[in-house]
């Protein structure tokens, strides 16, 4: 099967079962189990059980914390969206619902990316000017990954971190660290990987490409905040989870200014939103993006404006996704209750740590 019609299909599939559970039946409950395990069944077939049971577990934490907030929604008798007094019982059955829109979302997106991967991508029929990005995000991800494995082992050889239960301060400048570590391994391979592309372009292909630095360094960054969204996953009530991709959105703004903490932050977060939570990646792209377009700002301007501006990208932060959380039907108030402090902290880490990390990156000349 040719990669643009193995697109096309599994695209067609996608939207097929997104419009189902999202719009025509959301409300329906016995459609959406149906649903579930239509693709629990496909999934089971096209990844095998062992790597449908570790997607299971990364949403089990959310879906019990999403049943425990609709269960206070009951006991709490808060009014349903037609006014009334809902009852414990309405707010299982509605709550249900949700927690099996939110699973289908995510078996969804993951049937489609086990059908579809970065090899199918590679043979699609793209020019070759936008080809050699695609190849080269491929070479980062498969780095950071790797590099990241190697400096979390070498990280546990440091006797602090044999203790037994470390202090969670230390738990946090060991982990800032090892973003650092990989921050400065992925600027260094998106430079020298993509000037390899380029030379090799030249040579075979009589190709020229000029000023390209800047966004082979952008798209590290990209890469960088995708893994660094990914490798922490901590699930969180609301169906989010805690992660580092913030540190990493600041600490770009403040060091590459507005365009690339708009898109590192915006698309590095939301690519990882689509490969774990689907649902939270239109919110993210623009939530995220604003945060690092804000950021940015503070590049080339006084020490003030580097800790104002990034302030306000946790407002930002806190306020655009309680708001889209709420608007959209899918999610909801409870998402959007649960979600609130959870995302106060997540962005106030988000711009301690990213201070932190563009201070230690000046002092080593990065």
């Amino acid at each position: 099967m040719s990669p643009v019609l193995k697109l096309g299909l599994a695209l067609t599939l996608l939207i097929a079962v997104l419009a189902l559970v999202l719009g025509l039946y959301m409300n329906v409950l016995a459609a959406q189990a149906i649903c579930f395990a239509t693709l629990t069944l496909m999934l089971l077939v096209s990844k095998g059980s062992k790597r449908w049971a570790a997607g299971l577990r990364l949403m089990l934490p959310f879906l019990i914390s999403l049943s425990l907030v609709y269960l206070l929604f009951g006991l709490l008798k808060v009014r349903t969206q037609e006014g009334e007094v809902g009852s414990v019982l309405y707010w299982l059955e509605f709550g249900l619902k949700r927690i099996l829109l939110f699973a289908n979302s995510v078996l969804a997106f993951q049937l489609f990316f086990s059908w579809f991967g970065f090899d199918d991508l590679l043979h699609l029929p793209l020019k070759i000017s936008t080809m050699k990005y695609v190849i080269l995000g491929k070479i980062l991800f498969a780095n950071a990954f790797n590099s990241n494995s190697d400096i979390r082992f070498h990280q546990s050889l440091i006797p602090s971190e044999q203790t037994a239960k470390p202090r969670l301060a230390h738990r946090f400048r060991v982990r800032l660290s090892s973003v650092l570590a990989l921050l400065l391994t992925l600027s260094r391979e998106s430079r020298l990987r993509g000037q390899q592309i380029d030379n090799r372009l030249a040579c075979c292909h009589g190709l020229r490409s000029s000023q390209t630095g800047q966004w082979y360094l952008i798209l590290g960054f990209v890469v960088l905040v995708t893994v660094a969204t990914m490798i922490i996953p901590i699930p969180v009530p609301g169906g989010g989870f805690f992660n580092f991709g913030d540190v990493i959105i600041v600490f770009i703004g403040l060091y590459a200014g507005r365009k690339a903490g708009a898109i590192a932050g915006g698309i590095g977060s939301a690519i990882a939103d689509l490969l774990l939570f689907p649902l939270f990646a239109p919110i993210t792209l623009i939530v995220k993006g604003l945060d690092g377009y804000l950021c940015g700002l503070a590049n080339q301007r006084s020490s003030i404006w580097k800790i104002i501006l990034p302030l306000a990208g946790v407002v930002v932060v806190v306020l655009g996704y309680f708001l889209g959380e709420w608007a959209l039907p899918q999610l909801g108030k409870a998402v959007a209750i649960a979600d609130l402090p959870v995302n106060i902290v997540q962005a106030s880490v988000g711009f301690l740590g990213g201070r932190a990390l563009f201070e230690a990156a000046r002092y080593l000349d990065f």
